[in-house]
Order: structure tokens, then C-alpha cells, then sequence
């Protein structure tokens, strides 16, 4: 587990941008797709920002392929709590993306074809070889996706029932706790460390007694994020606040800036 620390989160989104703009701009010159794990919420949003000025400036967007995280359920896509409708607002609206590569969980599907969407998920991130870069936030309890404690390792796209922790850090979204919803749909942990490489982004001092479990803590299915020290290839991208309780001399201090 590589572990990198920045001054602040906005020079770390961009390091993050530019690691996802690499990765691209080697597929796209052997002519290869490259498949992303996206996240949403406050984690991403200029990491986003940092992708979109990027594709305006030449490096192209149109051989990636895109599978979401999760998306809360029941949820119309019209709704702007809807992670369908961040996307399309932060990024998906904004670059050269083709609309038939991007997979978002649905929170519109009948309850009776949960299952069966969740199945095609799966076999969709399959029948595209697998993410090649699975970006990740962290919740306050240590979930990464909507995989909340308790999950097992083995776990994979699923609906799930949310934590108290989690919707009640959603409030600042919804208003009101009773219009924040009681379930989801996410991408199962399984599926999530299959990926290739795997990003994890957190920021601030809220974020830094988890931050500190999931990189120093032993592996617990209590703290979902320390299943990501069993995966060979995890960068972890923070800003000083949530480094701030990490063992220092198992970390690297980087620039602001990108050389």
C-alpha cells in the first residue's frame, strides 16, 4: 500500500486526475478501453474538476468505459440527490465520453429485478476485463462504497441496507434524516479489490482517526476500508488533516504541485 500525503486535498485531486489520465493516455495508444470505478460525493468533486480540464486539453475520454459505485434505492435519476445525477453534473456532461460506456446502478429498477440487475452489473465490469482503476472514498465508519461493517470480503453487487452513521452523514445533502434513504444498491467488496489498481482519496480531520484503522488497524469486517490491505496494488491519496494520526514513517510527504 502506497500511502501519499499532499498539502491539501486540491493538489491531491490532482494527482489523482493525473495518475487516471495516464492510464488512459497509455490505453488510448495501443487503441485499449480503459475501465474506471467511480465514486461520488464530496471526496471526488475536484479530482472531477481536474479530469474535465484535462480532457479539454486534449487527452481523450472516448475509450473509457465507466462503472459507478452505488446509487441510493429507491432513487429517480432525475433527482439531484442522485449519484446518477452528480455524474452527469460533475463529469460525464462535461467530457467526450460515449453515453453506452457508462454504467450507473440503477435506483429506478423494480424491487423484484434487483437481483437480476445485479447480476448483469457484474457481469458487465466482466464481459470489459475487470476495472483497471477503482476509485474510492471513505465513510466515517470506514465503508467504501455502500459496503457498511459487517460485510464480508466476499460480498458483491448487492442492495444494501445504509447505517445510521451513513445516512446521518447524508443529512447535509437531504435536509432532513427522513429523506435520506434506508437502502442502496453497491458494488460488493469482492468485486471491488478484483480490481487492477485501486485509488482510495480522503480529506480533512473528520477523516483522520478512520484513515488511521484502515491503513494501520488489523483487517475487521467492523472497518470495511482495511480490507484494502489484502489488495497488491492501492495508492492512497490524503491531505495533511486526515494524514495527521498516520505512523509518519510509513508515508510520503509530496508537493503541492505536480513536477
Amino acid at each position: 500500500m502506497e500511502v501519499l500525503v499532499f498539502e491539501n486535498k486540491e493538489s491531491g485531486s490532482l494527482y489523482a486526475a493525473q495518475m487516471i489520465a495516464n492510464k488512459v493516455l497509455m490505453n488510448n495508444s495501443v487503441n485499449e478501453e480503459t475501465v474506471l470505478g467511480l465514486p461520488t460525493g464530496s471526496t471526488p468533486t475536484d479530482m472531477y474538476k481536474a479530469l474535465v480540464e484535462i480532457n479539454k486539453k486534449g487527452v481523450s475520454f472516448s475509450r473509457i468505459i465507466t462503472y459507478n459505485l452505488d446509487e441510493y434505492y429507491p432513487m429517480r435519476k432525475s433527482s439531484p440527490h442522485s449519484y446518477h445525477y452528480y455524474m452527469y453534473d460533475h463529469f460525464f456532461q462535461h467530457v467526450d465520453i460515449h453515453e453506452e460506456n457508462i454504467f450507473i446502478p440503477n435506483g429506478e429498477i423494480k424491487n423484484e429485478d434487483l437481483l437480476n440487475f445485479c447480476t448483469e452489473y457484474e457481469l458487465s465490469i466482466r464481459r470489459n476485463g475487470g476495472i483497471d482503476i477503482q476509485i474510492l472514498g471513505l465513510g466515517l465508519n470506514g465503508h467504501i462504497g455502500f459496503n457498511e461493517p459487517g460485510f464480508s470480503m466476499d460480498s458483491i453487487t448487492q442492495k444494501v441496507t445504509l447505517s445510521d452513521t451513513t445516512r446521518t452523514a447524508a443529512v447535509k445533502y437531504f435536509g432532513k434524516k427522513e429523506d435520506v434513504p434506508l437502502h442502496a444498491i453497491s458494488v460488493g467488496i469482492k468485486t471491488i479489490l478484483s480490481a487492477d489498481h485501486i485509488m482510495l482519496m480522503a480529506w480533512g480531520n473528520e477523516k483522520a482517526e478512520i484513515v488511521k484503522e484502515c491503513i494501520e488497524g488489523h483487517l475487521s469486517k467492523d472497518i470495511p476500508g482495511t480490507y484494502l490491505q489484502t489488495h497488491k496494488n492501492v495508492t492512497v491519496i490524503l491531505d495533511a488533516e486526515s494524514a495527521s494520526k498516520l505512523n509518519r514513517d510509513k508515508i510520503s510527504l509530496k508537493e503541492s504541485k505536480l513536477s
